[in-house]
């Protein structure tokens, strides 16, 4: 496990390393958005209230790096991501890391026990996915701990399917998402988790 993690950081890291000498101009992104609750793999975050959100990042010769914050009733949250993307033949692949931040700590009426996740705790993933035509596969591993994250998907048009398997503290527990884009800026999920109710969640975001 340790040298699975080892790999991947000196992978990203060195990959960062070696675009950022790269004579490329760099292409920056920001979008905001709204959504009725914070669902993060089969878990509502924010208490059933509604969560705002917005992202800032930059992208050059597939490397994509960033910051995404969270705010609502039940916490507030900044990520920090890095993420090299590209292909090989018919096979996409991405690298990446994330850095999770929570200011508030967690707030009672966040059900957290639908993904194993009972406290808002600072942790650090880094993660290598695979994808073929409609189909992909992303492997998240905690920095520091044993927990993981499995992340199933397909797509079909203007639906997309995700089944997730979260391993954290030695608990396993799943969920199984369907999403549907309206159109670009809105999308409805409906997700699963294992022995809870399913969780109806309605986000709108646009770019600025």
């Amino acid at each position: 496990m340790k040298t699975f993690k080892t790999a991947i950081v000196a992978a990203t890291t060195l990959t960062a390393l070696t675009l950022a000498t790269a004579p490329t101009a760099v292409a920056l992104d920001a979008s905001a958005g709204i959504a009725t609750s914070y669902l993060f793999r089969g878990a509502e975050m924010s208490g059933g209230s509604a969560a705002f959100s917005a992202d800032v990042s930059g992208s050059s010769n597939g490397l994509t790096y960033g910051v995404w914050a969270s705010s609502g009733d039940a916490q507030t949250e900044y990520d920090l991501y890095l993420d090299y993307s590209g292909t090989a033949g018919d096979i996409g692949y991405s690298i990446g890391y994330v850095d999770y931040n929570y200011l508030d700590g967690a707030k009672s009426g966040v059900d957290t026990e639908a993904a194993g996740y009972e406290a808002y705790e600072d942790f650090e993933e880094v993660y290598i996915g695979l994808s073929f035509g409609s189909a992909s596969v992303t492997y998240y591993d905690t920095q520091d701990s044993d927990n993981t994250y499995l992340a199933v998907g397909y797509d079909l048009g203007a639906y997309s399917l995700t089944y997730g398997d979260a391993e954290v503290d030695g608990e396993e527990s799943t969920h199984f998402d369907v999403s549907y884009a309206v159109n670009d800026s809105l999308s409805l999920t409906v997700s699963k988790p294992e022995d809870k109710d399913a969780i109806v969640v309605a986000s709108y975001s646009l770019p600025f």
